[in-house]
């Protein structure tokens, strides 16, 4: 079997024009078989929006589609914002990554915490604790703390050594938006919007629930409180607050293409951004090991591989709402991808994303040569058997068979091999599957109407599937 490119192969843009043709009828069954509200995605190559996409309910009791247009609480994706004015204001000489938090905030002066320094307090490193030892804000049992409040939990907020250990922390961002004040001379919001979100055309972002609350997106709660069927209805819509001083850690709202927009600007080299090359690279250079493998933490992003590419971004977990954004330097992509549930499910549908897009950058078989694109479309389709679905999906030029909503392994998933126009070949490396079977394709008018193989069972069209009669006793 050849596996020699052919043609050339695929450039991004034309690996997720394929991958977002394919992605949401593949997540809506993932989406629907595991009871989730809804999700909104979104993704972009070197600045440009390449596409957006939306699935599932805004609001359950409606029936509300969810669209592109909704916003969302994107949680700790704030921190990156409040991240980017700390160096915005760092680049001003207005503040520098080695000042003492006594010194830049009075009323923690000779405090336990008086000594963290600001590069610190953006690394997660500062020994600080996490959200205090009463953080019922987070489950709603308490209004989040005010400036005041902030303050008085800083003072006796250390549990570790300065640099002891990598030590996540919303107070430590909450404080930083207190620094930022100082520094600035402006409120938190005012510099945000003045030297962030205006000079980025971020128009559908935000630092705290505003005027704009009717915009956003119902969240819910988990499918495990949601009554004892756990059914999509049974889920508790959980109102939006305020977040008061840890705005600067947790209290954003946008959409993810304006994610899109603003982890875009991140990107070195890019033309509209509001940090130079050296800040973004100091940003995304690994300050900490987070003690989960293969995540670390920079100044304000989340340094991860996915699929064999590093990424810099973040994830978001606000009661309601669960989100995650990446970007990957090597190929300038962006993706966002934003769900409303406390149990949503951001992180695996946006690696099963770029799982997709790994399937489309994979060499062409050489069996392909010469094969019209257009043949190549007849083959693909859902189709149905007692077993459950399987899609024909084309990625980057390549036939995959693939099963909408289970994970996918793009090391262990192989193209299609081209073997005439009735007929592919299964290249699966599992033996236990059907390596090296054939599949053969029926067809009418609209297309391919059933399949038959690997492993011989016949799958239909899923819009034409009726579970058969069961068959008496041979004989």
């Amino acid at each position: 079997m050849s596996t020699e490119p052919y043609p050339a192969p695929p450039s991004a843009t034309d690996i997720w024009t394929s991958v977002l043709n394919y992605a949401p009828d593949f997540l809506e069954v993932d989406r629907a078989v595991s009871r989730q509200p809804g999700y909104q995605c979104a993704v972009g190559i070197d600045g440009e929006l390449t596409g957006a996409f939306s699935g599932g309910y805004a609001h359950l009791g409606s029936d509300s589609a969810l669209t592109n247009e909704h916003l969302f609480r994107i949680a700790s994706h704030s921190k990156t914002f409040t991240a980017t004015a700390t160096m915005i204001l760092c680049q001003d000489g207005a503040l520098s990554l080695e000042d003492q938090l006594g010194d830049l905030i009075p009323a923690l002066a000779g405090s336990e915490v008086s000594g963290v320094r600001v590069r610190e307090l953006l690394s997660h490193s500062g020994g600080i604790i996490r959200d205090s030892e009463n953080a019922d804000f987070w489950v709603l049992g308490r209004p989040f703390p005010l400036a005041e409040e902030l303050l008085e939990i800083a003072k006796t907020s250390k549990v570790l050594e300065r640099n002891e250990h990598f030590k996540y922390t919303n107070i430590g961002y909450g404080l930083l938006g207190l620094v930022i004040e100082a520094a600035s001379n402006r409120s938190f919001a005012e510099f945000i919007n003045e030297r962030i979100l205006g000079p980025l055309g971020l128009e559908n972002t935000g630092v705290d629930l505003d005027r704009r609350a009717t915009e956003l997106a119902a969240g819910y709660g988990p499918l495990v409180l949601a009554g004892n069927n756990h059914s999509l209805d049974g889920r508790t819509e959980i109102e939006h607050i305020h977040t008061g001083a840890l705005a600067a850690a947790t209290g954003f709202y946008s959409n993810a293409s304006d994610m899109v927009g603003y982890f875009s600007s991140h990107l070195l080299g890019t033309a509209l951004s509001v940090l130079e090359d050296d800040s973004k690279r100091l940003m995304q250079r690994k300050a900490e090991e987070s003690g989960v493998a293969g995540r670390g933490y920079g100044l304000g992003f989340i340094l991860q591989q996915v699929h064999g590419r590093d990424t810099f971004g973040h994830s978001g977990g606000y009661p309601g709402h669960i989100t995650r954004s990446w970007a990957v330097p090597e190929t300038g992509v962006v993706l966002s991808m934003l769900t409303n549930a406390v149990d949503g499910k951001a992180t695996a549908w946006g690696e099963q994303l770029f799982a997709l897009a790994a399937l489309a950058e994979q060499p062409t078989p050489g069996s392909y040569s010469g094969v019209e694109p257009g043949i190549l479309s007849r083959f693909t389709g859902r189709f149905a058997a007692l077993w459950g679905l399987q899609d024909v999906v084309e990625l980057g030029g390549k036939l995959f068979l693939l099963e909408p909503g289970a994970a996918i392994d793009p090391k262990n998933t192989m193209p299609l091999e081209f073997v005439d126009g009735h007929t592919l070949k299964s290249a699966d490396p599992n033996g236990f599957g059907g390596y090296s079977e054939l599949v053969h394709f029926d067809f009418d008018e609209r297309g391919a109407s059933a399949l038959r193989g690997p492993g011989g069972m016949r799958f239909v069209r899923q819009e034409d599937f009726l579970l058969p009669d069961v068959l008496g006793p041979a004989g």
